[in-house]
Formats: C-alpha cells, structure tokens, sequence
C-alpha cells in the first residue's frame, strides 16, 4: 500500500535534447528580454562561441570569469558587468560554477536566468548557490536564483573530458542516492532517484569506453535532470555537508569531493538503509559504496582527498566543521564517526560492503 506523503518541487521550465540550443533566441522573445548577459568560463568562451552566436542581436555583453566555487569578488564583478550594460536576462553556459554564479545575479536583480549545463552537475535545476566568502563556502537558497529555463543538449556535453564527466557525474549520483535516505524522502521522490542512479550508472560505464557516444551522453543529463530535481524537492545530506566543507576550506572542487567521499558516506550509512542499498544493488551488481568506489577508479576519477591535496593534519578539524553542518542522517553520527569516515576517504582504501 502506497502510504501517505507530501511532494513538493518548484522546476525551472526544461528543453531536453540533442539540438535544443536553437531554441534559445525564442525562449528569450517569449520571455520578452532582448539584452542578456552571456556568463561562462574563459575556456568556455571559446568552447562555446556557437551558442553566444545563436543569441544573435539580443547579446548585450559577456562575462567569461567563472570560477570554481563561486568567489564574492567574481560574483560582484559579473553583477556589476549586468547593472552597467543594463542587461535584462542572464544566460549562463557550463558547470555548476557557471550556472551558479548566473543564479547569483538573479537572486540580486531578480532577472530571468535561462542555464544550458554542459557538465552533470545538476545545479541548474535548484534554487541553491554557493558563494566563496573568506574561505568558507557560504549556501543561499533564494527562490529568485531558480532559472525561468533550463535547456539540457547533451550535444554541448560531448566534447567535456571523461574526467571531468566522471566527477560532476558521480555528483549527480550523489543526489539521487541521498534523496533516498533524506527526512522528506516519500514514494515519488525515490522512484525518480531509482531512475536517476540507473541512468547515471549505466551511462557512465558506457561513457568510460566511449566518451563521445550521444546516447550515453543524453542518458547521463537525463539522470543528472533527475538528481536535480531531487536536491530541489527533498534536499541533501551528509555527504554533500561534507563536499561543502572541502571546498571551503581547500578549493576542492565539488565534483571531485564527491568520488572520493560518496562511497564512504554510503559504507556508513548502509545498515540503515537496507532497501535502498538493495534497489542499487540490483543495478549495480554490487554493494553499492563498493561499486561506487570502482566505477570512480575506472573512469580515471581521484580516489582519496590525500590525492586532491588535503592534507592529512586538516582531517581533525574538517570532521569538527562538517559534524556542526550535519543535521540529518539515517545513523546517528557524532564527530569521531566523521573523523573514521574522513580518514578512509584520505588514504583511498576501498570502503567495506559490510
């Protein structure tokens, strides 16, 4: 018997598929915005010239300066470059950075942010952003910050390197896999996060092999939609705390974060969640913090902070961080639980299935 629940999710408007770039000149005249700012990375400027073209007259000015994480000085330059061309739509091409310093503009002008995702992140499909301050990655969740549109072609993606596939795509999988496991987890939401893993899962295994196969590539952004979606209704959980503290503290980058402490985050977490464990595992063919672990390995990802350059002497004070960050986990977990969980994850060994 299917029990009772609430389902809640605020989603941008979403065009998926190969080709969709062309629509984004007449979703801005729908919108009626003729001067967008084009916000991207330097690398991304000239990666994708195609897309600024298709923007045609209703280009008004480009910012080409994102940077991982976000930074406050980089956030305030691009919202400076939108008031003084008198921009009025945000059009922001990359990863989660990208898309999220676009967010960041929104949140302060209130202008409509349309996101074409070129990595697996999923970030444009929530409302949250981070902003580097001093060090510390401070979150904001701001209704105003969710993109009026997103336009996922997975074309944009099938130049991306299978490293940086393989990181922002184990990201996406982390957001599926803790919308199972989260306080406001209900039926829908775990069907959807089911779908996700086994989109991701599968097509990274064949991404691996081919990393420019459209199929494989569109079955990826499907399932990162999907895990999305899931941080925007259900939220995340101690594993994202934690990516959340590394990047702060060391500029690692999210994506990165993510292969290496997932798998065990998932180890700690599994005698509580039995059945969600099973239903990956049917995909997977293993324990799913083991299969997680050797997927990342297969795909050339980093297997221990030790490799990202977290020293080891930071460990003690991460785990003190990340434990006030924590207010939800389906096993109790006090800061030693971190500390034994951080201390894995610096070596790289392989998380335990039992």
């Amino acid at each position: 018997m299917i029990p009772a629940f609430q389902f809640e999710c605020h989603s941008p408007t979403v065009l998926f598929g190969a080709g969709r770039v062309a629509d984004l000149a007449g979703r801005l005249d729908q919108m009626g915005k003729s001067r967008a700012l084009f916000v991207t990375t330097e690398g991304g400027a000239r990666r994708y010239r195609e897309v600024a073209e298709v923007l045609a007259s209703r280009l008004r000015a480009s910012f080409d300066g994102a940077l991982p994480h976000c930074p406050l000085e980089v956030a305030n330059a691009a919202l400076d470059a939108f008031r003084r061309r008198e921009c009025d739509a945000i059009v922001t091409v990359g990863g989660g950075s990208t898309v999220g310093l676009g967010k960041y503009i929104a949140a302060e002008t209130g202008a409509p942010h349309i996101a074409l995702p070129t990595t697996l992140s999923g970030s444009e499909m929530t409302p949250l952003f981070g902003v580097l301050v001093d060090g510390e990655k401070r979150t904001r969740r701001e209704p105003r910050a969710l993109a009026n549109t997103v336009i996922v072609d997975p074309v944009l993606a099938q130049s991306l390197p299978i490293r940086e596939t393989a990181t922002t795509g184990m990201n996406a999988l982390a957001h599926c896999i803790e919308a199972l496991y989260v306080p406001k987890s209900n039926p829908l939401t775990n069907q959807l996060a089911l779908t996700g893993i086994d989109m991701l899962y599968r097509a990274l295994k064949k991404l691996a092999d081919e990393p420019t196969d459209l199929e494989a590539r569109t079955e990826a952004a499907y399932g990162a939609t999907i895990g999305g979606l899931m941080v925007n209704s259900v939220g995340i959980g101690m594993h994202h705390r934690i990516c959340h503290v590394l990047g702060g503290r060391f500029e690692v980058p999210h994506g990165e974060s993510n292969c290496v402490v997932l798998p065990h985050v998932l180890a700690y977490n599994a005698s509580a969640i039995p059945e969600a464990c099973a239903a990956m595992e049917s995909v997977m063919g293993a324990h799913p913090a083991v299969a997680l672990y050797r997927l990342a390995r297969s795909l050339g990802a980093p297997a221990s902070l030790g490799e990202l350059g977290v020293p080891a002497d930071s460990i003690v004070a991460i785990a003190a961080e990340s434990h006030h960050h924590i207010d939800h986990n389906p096993l109790p977990v006090d800061e030693a639980a971190v500390l034994n969980l951080l201390q894995a994850a610096w070596t790289g060994e392989e998380p335990s299935s039992r």
